[in-house]
């Protein structure tokens, strides 16, 4: 055991990934260009999903976590992934989703440094990883603990709340204040421990640097994939290494919101893509699957899960109905809402799922948890957090700015469906974060500086796909007002 089988371990998942979903783009998203940066991408995530299974499983059924068998698996999996794919009828050649252009010399340099600057962003992330042990905030406490726990004892013990641990009589169950957390970014370290053969507090946090990686990986296919340059494409995935937040949480990892980046940001413009592929069915379906896949799995990343994936429904309604359809349901909540409480009740029991409405004073929604209402004014906060802090770079300069330049105007023919979908992203994103921090007792997070700032995390790859959208967007209508006025002469 050591380097060799660690990355192997990190390795094999990630190649299983790819594979199937190389599989599933032929099977299921014909006619549609396909980009293997996006492949390799999102296979990365999809493929420590089923690892996490694979675990969780293994740890159900035997009580134990076997390491060799559990590398077999995984053997299993890419093997029948590489055979699927490779049987599979292949599609026509990949070809450039752009015109091809003879770049200048000033965009040839200019790309050049973008790809110097990413080398050095992720060199010197990779530095913080291989040298720097487990920095001591909350992931130190809670996710990381965990899995050290875990490898120390010698499997997955139980670990519940103070309560329970005073009155356990075993010797076996342990505790930590966040006993309640999901389990992915605790099981993906512990993994890396078992593979390593002892536990490191540096190499314990490899997976991340190839989740950082990945995600620019992904971010690039699907900025391709979308009929981007390769020039924009690669900007697009500086911008994502440039961002200051983004490195610090891949430089000194633990956290879970980096893996929410991954299954809920890339879910997010994988269902972004799907909608906006919408007449092209199969492609449009397939995306919109993935994309519903990658945020439903952060649901075991952390219980945020729940809220993105009704914002990804709501976002999807928004961007492919018709303007009355979303507004109907908004009727019809208020009106369900009004009769519901004239008959004397706040909230409603849903068999199997739990209490919708107020519970004492408090908002209860299932999945998600009890929230008591009351109002904060974050305005300040998010100014200090979003601009003045540097903590994000340009981004939200860069995402107001965008909009205007690309959404500004009408221009583009009713065909084109990326502006909906983009300001149909923005309004829900905006919309979600307002009501946590603006109107529930989460407020109080945002006014400690803390998850004011992780959950937009979550969001980065579709919050920089919605820049790109914008920019490619506008450059479309130039393209089209320039061809106009050429005919015209």
């Amino acid at each position: 055991m050591g380097l060799l089988t660690l990355y192997a371990g990190i390795l094999l998942p990630w190649l299983g990934g790819t594979f199937w979903l190389v599989f599933a783009d032929a099977r299921f998203n014909k006619n549609s260009k396909i980009n293997r940066f996006r492949q390799a991408g999102y296979g990365f995530f999809l493929g420590h999903a089923i690892l996490f299974l694979a675990i969780i499983a293994s740890n159900a059924m035997t009580g134990v976590v076997s390491w060799p068998q559990l590398m077999g698996f995984l053997l299993l999996f890419a093997a029948s992934g590489a055979i699927a794919a490779w049987f599979c009828p292949k599609q026509s050649a990949i070809t450039p989703l752009a015109p091809k252009t003879t770049p200048s010399l000033l965009t040839t340099t200019f790309l050049a440094c973008a790809m110097v600057l990413m080398t050095v962003h992720l060199v010197f992330i990779a530095v913080e990883i291989f040298t720097q042990p487990l920095y001591p905030w909350d992931a130190w406490l809670a996710w990381v603990y965990r899995a050290k726990t875990w490898f120390l004892a010698g499997g997955m013990v139980e670990i519940t709340g103070s309560t329970g641990w005073v009155a356990a009589t075993s010797t076996s169950i342990y505790t930590i204040n966040a006993w309640v957390y999901p389990l992915f970014a605790s099981v993906i370290p512990y993994w890396a421990a078992l593979g390593l053969g002892r536990w490191s507090e540096t190499l314990v946090n490899l997976p991340v640097l190839f989740a950082g990686l990945a995600l620019g990986m992904a971010l690039y296919g699907q900025c391709r994939e979308h009929g981007m340059s390769v020039s924009a494409s690669l900007i697009a995935c500086y911008l994502l290494f440039s961002i200051p937040l983004f490195g610090t949480h891949l430089a000194l990892a633990g956290y879970a919101d980096i893996w929410m980046a991954g299954f809920t940001g890339l879910g997010f413009v994988a269902v972004m893509r799907g909608a906006i592929l919408r007449d092209n069915r199969h492609g449009s379906v397939y995306q919109v699957v993935i994309g519903f896949l990658m945020i439903i799995f952060s649901l075991w990343v952390k219980n945020e899960g729940a809220v993105w994936f009704l914002a990804a429904l709501a976002m999807l309604i928004l961007a492919v109905c018709r303007p009355r359809v979303p507004i109907l349901i908004i009727l019809a909540a208020v009106i369900v809402t009004l009769v519901v409480f004239a008959l004397g009740l706040t909230y409603i029991e849903i068999p199997l799922i739990g209490k919708l409405g107020l519970v004492d004073g408090h908002l209860a929604i299932p999945f998600i948890g009890n929230f008591k209402m009351e109002v904060h004014d974050v305005r300040y906060v998010y100014w200090d957090n979003l601009v003045n802090m540097g903590s994000w770079n340009l981004l939200w300069v860069a995402v107001a700015g965008s909009l205007l330049l690309g959404f500004g105007s009408p221009g583009l023919s009713s065909g084109d469906n990326s502006r909906r979908t983009a300001v149909s992203f923005v309004l829900v994103f905006v919309a979600t974060q307002l009501f946590i921090f603006g109107f529930t007792s989460q407020g109080l997070w945002a006014d400690t500086y803390t998850a004011i700032n992780r959950l937009p995390l979550h969001f980065v790859p579709a919050l920089l796909f919605t820049v790109m959208i914008a920019v490619h967007t506008s450059f479309r209508k130039n393209e089209n007002s320039q061809a106009v006025r050429h005919e015209d002469a």
